[in-house]
């Protein structure tokens, strides 16, 4: 019994060593196996944040290259002899903004803000500046820079919007200033607290205070990029004044009537807003943050850009035929970029009648917009005041009535209460207030600053050129002659001292376009 025992002992202490090696063999295949799903997990998220560079790369050259229909349409809208003007000012309105973007725009709009935790701040950031994006180059900072230059094209798009309003009359002095305000202060602080996923307004964190429990939908910008660029238009015009000769009072009437100014080319401005319309629809579509996991989301928000877009094209002409008896280019273009306007806040989160009822009424803000302009006297030369910030300022209140549900959970959160959703949509009133009090706010902060950095501008430098120099046309005293497309530009100010390089030309001599063609 003994032996039989110890033999049993040994048999069973043997199989538990076998158990355990085994045991150790399968962990270490374990371990491996883990190891090796990890390491591919990883490429896995390297590549999808590869993936995503690229795709926001793409959509910053879109943006930016939509920047220059904005120039298009200026030049189009203009009279022939403030080509060269135009021209100028927006090379240099882009050249400052990037600066500005550069120095304090980035921090402002996207450093960091303890404001979810604290309650305090939630407006402005705190790092970032001058182009700190830290000093390792991974594939996390390619993406951060990535985003930058993605914003700059947003910020380049705002500070267009006011530049065509004030063409023709405001100095190189005070649209230099204004673009620096806008992409230094006032343009990066609205995307701070509506974008920014710490801002006060934001719809872009999962937790934390937010405004009545939902934050405010602002997916492309009606709120942060239209309506913002749209009221510094306002307040700019305002302080330029009209136009020399654009309301004149006859001799047989009491009330000034309004002298129509002959555009320079509506191929142009048709150039321009097509530019601009087919770029919008991509910056809707690239306002996603994460392409890879939410290309539904980027789909959706581009389908309902070019609905809202046609939409409000289409009632614009309508409008305006039924109104004057004219079908109106100028109102066909300016109806697609007021769709764009309209629909960039709730572009990803509704469904699309809510596209289309948004467009409709979008193109009627802008009409309406535009007469109350001519009524009240404000020369608005791109009509950039009635597209920009009528017709987006609704786009933003149109995001509280018509976003659904299930839009809503796909672009954002899906813990929300029920009443983060549209009020035509049995979401009660919660979502509607957070877009009203977001308009609110953007109107009080943007007129407010700009009307505080452009009247000290306006006081100290000036703000427009001399009647007599727009009379004449300011390209033929202050750019190098009138810009005529027959031959080359040689008309000019033959009182001007010629100096510089203009010494060596037919610029500075004081040889016109008579005496040129009596020559020939």
């Amino acid at each position: 019994v003994g032996g039989t025992s110890a033999n049993m002992t040994k048999l069973y202490m043997a199989r538990t060593e076998e158990n355990i090696e085994m045991y150790h063999e399968i962990m270490r295949a374990i371990n491996i196996t883990r190891s090796e799903v990890e390491q591919a997990l990883g490429i896995v998220d390297e590549y999808e944040l590869q993936v995503n560079i690229v795709c926001v790369i793409c959509g910053a050259m879109f943006i930016i290259l939509g920047r220059f229909g904005f120039m298009a349409r200026s030049i189009g809208m203009v009279t022939a002899k403030s080509i060269k003007c135009t021209v100028v000012q927006e090379m240099l309105a882009i050249a400052v903004a990037v600066l500005g973007w550069w120095a304090t725009g980035y921090g402002v709009a996207f450093g960091g803000d303890n404001y979810p935790e604290t309650e305090n701040n939630g407006m402005v950031g705190w790092d970032g500046y001058f182009g700190d994006h830290g000093s390792a180059d991974t594939a996390k900072k390619g993406f951060k820079m990535a985003v930058y230059v993605l914003q700059m094209g947003y910020c380049l798009i705002a500070v267009g919007i006011p530049v065509g309003s004030i063409t023709e009359r405001a100095t190189v002095t005070f649209v230099v200033c204004m673009s620096l305000a806008i992409s230094m202060l006032i343009y990066p602080v609205c995307v701070h607290v509506f974008w920014n996923e710490a801002g006060m307004f934001s719809a872009y964190r999962e937790s934390g205070s937010l405004l009545f429990d939902c934050g405010t939908i602002d997916f492309a910008g009606s709120g942060v990029l239209h309506l913002c660029g749209g009221l510094v238009a306002l307040v700019a015009s305002l302080l330029v004044g009209p136009r020399k000769n654009r309301w004149v009072t006859p001799d047989d009437m009491i009330k000034p009537v309004i002298m129509p100014k002959p555009q320079a080319s509506p191929a142009f401005e048709a150039f321009g807003g097509l530019l601009l319309f087919t770029c919008s629809i991509a910056n809707t579509g690239f306002a996603t943050r994460e392409f890879v996991e939410d290309s539904v989301v980027a789909g959706k928000a581009m389908s309902n850009t070019l609905v809202a877009a046609g939409v409000a094209s289409f009632v614009s002409v309508v409008i305006g035929h039924f109104y004057t008896g004219v079908v109106s280019p100028q109102l066909g273009c300016g109806g697609l970029v007021a769709g764009t306007a309209a629909i960039s806040a709730g572009c990803a989160s509704m469904d699309m009648e809510g596209a289309v009822i948004t467009g409709f009424c979008g193109a009627w803000a802008y009409y309406v917009g535009g007469c109350l302009m001519l009524k009240l006297h404000i020369d608005d030369v791109s009509h950039a005041i009635s597209i920009h910030a009528f017709a987006g300022g609704f786009g933003l209140i149109a995001a509280g009535l018509f976003t659904t549900k299930g839009s809503y959970q796909a672009a954002y959160y899906d813990n929300r209460e029920d009443t983060c959703y549209g009020t035509f949509y049995n979401g009660g009133i919660a979502q509607l207030a957070s877009q009203a009090m977001a308009c609110a706010f953007v109107c009080g902060w943007t007129l407010f600053i700009s009307a505080l950095v452009l009247g000290v501008v306006h006081m100290t430098f000036g703000s427009r050129y001399p009647l007599q120099w727009e009379q004449n046309g300011v390209d033929y005293h202050k750019f190098g002659g009138e810009c005529q497309f027959s031959h080359v530009a040689v008309n000019h100010d033959k009182n001007r001292w010629p100096h510089g390089v203009l010494s060596d030309t037919d610029y500075g001599i004081g040889k016109g376009t008579d005496e040129l063609e009596e020559e020939s």
